[in-house]
């Protein structure tokens, strides 16, 4: 199902100042007739103010997104997608400026669509960046960039200009877990960002009980099916109920994705910048560490140790689920 996005209105473009200005003008000594400048200006015209070599890229991705201009027809987004293998599986270049590291095949990485450096009115050119880089670009504490974040899923890659070919082997797609992760992080942050701007409105935010229950307690002891929600096909429902269930239930033992990987950078209000590649790069550990076999379900940067449950819950989460193509849709 296509997200829903909201863009503000477009905000006048900041001015810029020069970066040499004289307090005094030159005086003049007639006595020698030599032209001098008094010591407070001389400190003012050759002092010269640190700038952040990415502002440029900055500005120029606020540029493409339209926030300080008519918006574009084609709304740009930010797919948070995996990179496909190749047959050469060589890394992909970071389209952030200065960054030398290749995107390796396999990892997670932000496509940028349409790209910057392509055709605004198609969706075939993307830029891609490691999700850290475009952080340094990109501030998710602003409504206006953190609406676009959108999970590559069964669901969404149609936006993404894919065709089912591409995806039907999975390429391209998010694990179950990560697809969970990102969506439910757009959701929580989102809700503080309205309440840091006061225009927070809790009925915006509100589910329809049976979908609520779907997508928080499906896998706890505690969940008891009570019927598909309508609009809602059958092979999504299992998708939601079983496959990228956030709960695990072992004996006693409970275990929930958000509680293990959500949250954990969040201070005081919003949370910072670079928590969205935090999150995945934690998200992205503790699936190596739960597909190691014959090791204990510990990671040297973890400050914990996987459980059995957890060790299931993440392999399953792990998994990716592709769209129902030709003759193996399945029909509501």
């Amino acid at each position: 199902m296509a997200p829903s996005i909201a863009y503000p209105a477009p905000s006048p473009s900041p001015s810029l100042s020069p970066s040499h200005i004289l307090s005094k003008k030159p005086q003049i000594n007639i006595n020698v007739v030599e032209i001098t400048e008094n010591a407070e200006s001389i400190l003012d015209s050759t002092s010269v103010q640190p700038v952040d070599p990415l502002d440029s890229e900055r500005a120029r991705l606020r540029a493409h997104l339209g926030l300080d201009s008519p918006a574009p027809q084609i709304q740009p987004l930010f797919f948070i997608e995996q990179v496909p293998n190749t047959t050469s599986n060589t890394p992909v270049k970071c389209s952030l400026p200065g960054c030398i590291a290749g995107i390796e095949p396999n990892s997670l990485r932000l496509a940028l669509n349409p790209g910057m450096s392509g055709d605004i009115w198609f969706r075939s050119s993307s830029d891609y960046y490691h999700i850290p880089c475009f952080e340094r670009l990109a501030d998710f504490t602003q409504s206006c960039y953190l609406d676009r974040v959108v999970p590559l899923t069964r669901n969404t890659f149609k936006l993404r200009g894919l065709k089912p070919s591409s995806v039907s082997d999975g390429s391209y797609l998010l694990p179950g877990g990560a697809e969970r992760l990102i969506l439910e992080w757009k959701v929580t942050r989102g809700m503080e960002i309205d309440r840091r701007d006061g225009v927070y409105d809790e009925a915006f935010y509100q589910l329809d009980p049976d979908v609520n229950d779907l997508l928080y307690r499906a896998g706890s002891s505690g969940f008891w099916p009570t019927g598909r929600p309508a609009g809602l096909d059958v092979f999504e429902y299992y998708t939601l109920a079983r496959t990228v269930a956030v709960n695990e239930c072992s004996g006693g033992d409970e275990w929930n994705l958000f509680e293990q990987f959500l949250g954990q950078d969040k201070g005081d209000g919003v949370w910072g910048r670079h928590d969205l590649s935090a999150m995945l790069g934690r998200w992205e550990e503790a699936m190596n560490v739960a597909w190691q076999e014959g090791k204990p379900g510990q990671s040297q940067d973890m400050d914990r140790v996987l459980s059995a449950t957890a060790v299931k819950a993440i392999k399953r989460l792990s998994t990716v689920p592709t769209p129902q193509i030709g003759f193996n849709c399945i029909y509501s």
